[in-house]
């Protein structure tokens, strides 16, 4: 028996995801008959795991909850043996005084991005070229402690404006640059205005798919999107960030995102019945 709590996809049987945290009686009995369970990417942690303990799930989130944030990302990554930039990691505030202010560590040279482990969309993420910036984008970063202490720090790299973007889908990829041509903004957000291009660089593309599927290969993703940055000087894929919540604008929208996520859906299904 096929479970979706997830709206886009059927299943023998369908359930809103409503509580954030709990499973009524009822559906804790139909979770422990299901054999596999579809489950959408807004689901709470406790919810997957609980799910996974008795079924096969889809998408497989075990990283996302694993490894979660840009901190855990930097982990993954190094995992995988797949390059990323230069990064320092902090499991706070506190973490970056010890080791800068008061053992003198050294830092990258300015200037560098500082970025909080949560937060999507280039929120929480600066560049910054003196240390009155950087400590000011901590001050920042105070405020929101309480929701998660850990944060990066990387050298800024030139990458001409543009990233690509590899978004998996089940088996299926795709992808899509975005490209930043406001000079005052550094970074390529869609949503800060970077225009989505297509075909670029198909050579740069064909080195990041491969290395994409390198990572969902020995992870098991089947439902992110991974933001991939060249240098200007060697250009050679690194891997920035995962998003397992992400925008459809670039692969055609949320029609299109339905069709592939139902078709790929079901295709696992059909693979482990």
């Amino acid at each position: 028996m096929l479970l979706s709590f997830y709206p886009l996809i059927d299943g023998d049987i369908n359930l809103d995801l409503s509580n954030p945290r709990l499973f009524a009686t009822e559906t804790i009995k139909l979770i422990k008959r299901a054999k596999a369970i579809v489950l959408p990417p807004y689901c709470t942690a406790c919810q997957y795991w609980f799910c996974k303990g008795y079924a096969e799930v889809f998408p497989n989130f075990d990283t996302r909850f694993y490894f979660g944030g840009k901190f855990g990302h930097t982990f993954l990554f190094s995992l995988c043996e797949v390059p990323f930039p230069p990064t320092k990691l902090y499991t706070g505030i506190e973490d970056f005084k010890r080791r800068h202010l008061e053992n003198n560590e050294p830092l990258f040279s300015y200037p560098i991005v500082i970025k909080w482990s949560k937060g999507g969309g280039g929120a929480f993420v600066y560049k910054v070229n003196t240390i009155k910036g950087l400590l000011g984008a901590l001050e920042t970063f105070k405020r929101y402690e309480h929701r998660g202490p850990t944060f990066i720090i990387q050298p800024y790299i030139e990458h001409g404006g543009r990233d690509l973007r590899v978004v998996v889908i089940g088996k299926s990829i795709l992808t899509y640059w975005r490209i930043q041509t406001n000079p005052k903004e550094f970074r390529s957000n869609v949503g800060r205005g970077a225009r989505i291009e297509y075909g670029v660089a198909p050579a740069l593309e064909k080195k990041a798919i491969e290395l994409t599927k390198k990572v969902c290969n020995l992870t098991g993703i089947n439902l992110a999107a991974f933001d991939i940055l060249f240098p200007e000087e060697d250009p050679r894929p690194l891997f920035l960030e995962i998003n397992y919540r992400f925008g459809l604008k670039g692969i055609g929208g949320p029609s299109a995102f339905r069709k592939i996520i139902k078709r790929e859906a079901r295709s696992w299904w059909e693979s482990i019945k």
